[in-house]
C-alpha cells in the first residue's frame, strides 16, 4: 500500500477525499481509514477474484482457497497466508491482479450501487496509476456508473488498465477504493448499501471498520 505521494491535492477532483482521509498507524501494518473516509455508517471488503494462470478461464474465491487448506476466512485474511498449493508451469495457479477488482466483480459492485445512486453523477480517479504514469496530477473523469468500463477505457492509455482507484456519487453517500498495492477493493457506504453488497452472490465481501487493518501482512504473525 502506498505511504507517501509526491504531489498535493488542493484544486483537483480528490482535494475533499483526501483531506478526510486517516494518517497511517503508528504501529504496524495500515488501516482501512487510510483508504476510505471515516463517517460512514458501513464499510466493506470485497476481494479479487483469483483466476487461473493456465487459461482455461477457472476462478476461486479466497474462501474456497481458505477452506481448502484450513485456514480462517476472516476480514484481515492476506493473500499470504493462503498456502500455496504447487506451481503450474512457470507461474502461480492461482493469480489475481493488485488495485483492479476482477471484470465479474466489478460489474456486480457497478450494478449493487447503481440500485441505490440512480442516474447522479459520478466521479472516477486515478491517484498513484497517474503519479507512476507521469501525470502532472490526478486523472478524474465525472460520468455515470453506466459509463464506468466506457471510462476505463478512455483513460488506458493514460494510466493503464488498473482502478479506478477511487469512485464516488455526486452526494457522496458512498465511495470505492481499489488501492494501486492491494488485492481487495474497500467501500464506505451507509448499512443499507452495506447490506446490498453482502448479500449479493456475485460480490466476495465481509463487513470491516476503518481500524481493520489491509496491508499484506495484515494476519501474519
Amino acid at each position: 500500500m502506498t505511504k507517501t505521494r509526491a504531489w498535493t491535492y488542493e484544486g483537483t477532483g480528490l482535494a475533499w477525499l483526501q483531506e478526510q482521509l486517516g494518517q497511517p498507524e503508528t504501529g504496524p501494518g495500515h488501516v482501512v481509514a487510510e483508504l476510505v473516509p471515516s463517517g460512514f455508517e458501513a464499510y466493506v471488503r470485497i476481494f479479487h477474484r483469483f483466476e487461473a494462470s493456465d487459461g482455461s478461464g477457472r476462478s476461486r474465491t479466497w474462501q474456497a482457497w481458505a477452506d481448502d487448506t484450513a485456514v480462517p476466512f476472516h476480514a484481515e485474511l492476506s493473500h499470504l497466508s493462503l498456502r500455496d498449493e504447487g506451481r503450474d508451469g512457470d507461474g502461480p495457479r492461482w493469480q489475481t491482479e493488485e488495485g483492479a477488482l476482477d471484470d465479474r466483480s466489478r460489474r456486480a459492485l457497478s450494478r449493487c450501487l447503481a440500485g441505490v445512486t440512480g442516474d447522479q453523477a459520478v466521479f472516477f480517479a486515478y491517484d498513484l496509476a497517474a503519479l507512476c504514469r507521469g501525470e502532472e496530477e490526478p486523472l478524474v473523469r465525472r460520468s455515470t456508473l453506466a459509463d464506468l468500463e466506457t471510462v476505463r477505457e478512455a483513460v488506458a492509455d493514460a494510466v493503464g488498465t488498473s482502478g479506478p482507484e477511487f469512485w464516488w456519487p455526486q452526494d457522496r453517500s458512498w465511495v470505492v477504493t481499489s488501492d494501486y498495492d492491494l488485492l481487495s477493493t474497500y467501500v464506505g457506504c451507509s448499512a443499507r448499501t452495506a447490506e446490498r453488497l453482502l448479500g449479493d452472490d456475485e460480490l466476495e465481501a465481509l463487513p470491516v471498520t476503518p481500524r481493520t487493518r489491509v496491508d499484506w501482512y495484515a494476519d501474519r504473525p
